[in-house]
């Protein structure tokens, strides 16, 4: 097998390439955030107030790092915790204001990255592409 001609090698320089792109346009929007806090935010943007393992399941990053980012995005008060009333141990991330005025701006970014990534690709194209891409994630996460 050729590593360097296989669509796992393909999937990551797509996911770094992406990344650096996402990084990029939100700097230049000025939004004080990374593309991995971008997707953190994007969950809390469709549902606030969820506990730091939900966030942690969501992400498919460990609890310790996701700790990490919301200790940083706490300190840029773009999002708060609150304990749990039914269990006191557990934190519920909710957005702050300025948290949720983020996501018009941020997602303007996210869209500026999937249409440079996808500027040559004819609808059809981008069809299959996302179609055989789930087929790939079900697959392994069956």
């Amino acid at each position: 097998m050729n590593f360097e001609t296989n669509i796992g090698r393909y999937t990551g320089v797509l996911h770094q390439s992406m990344q650096k792109r996402l990084s990029e346009l939100l700097e230049q929007a000025q939004t004080g955030i990374t593309a991995d806090q971008f997707r953190l935010l994007t969950h809390l943007w469709k549902e606030d107030g969820i506990t730091q393992q939900q966030l942690a399941c969501l992400l498919k990053r460990d609890k310790a790092g996701v700790t990490r980012m919301v200790d940083i995005l706490e300190k840029q008060h773009l999002v708060t915790r609150i304990a749990d009333k039914q269990d006191r141990r557990v934190n519920l991330v909710y957005l702050t204001k300025t948290g949720k005025e983020l996501e018009n701006p941020c997602a303007e970014c996210a869209k500026q990255c999937l249409q440079d990534s996808m500027q040559d690709f004819t609808t059809e194209e981008q069809n299959t592409l996302a179609t055989l891409l789930q087929k790939a994630i079900q697959n392994l996460n069956s």
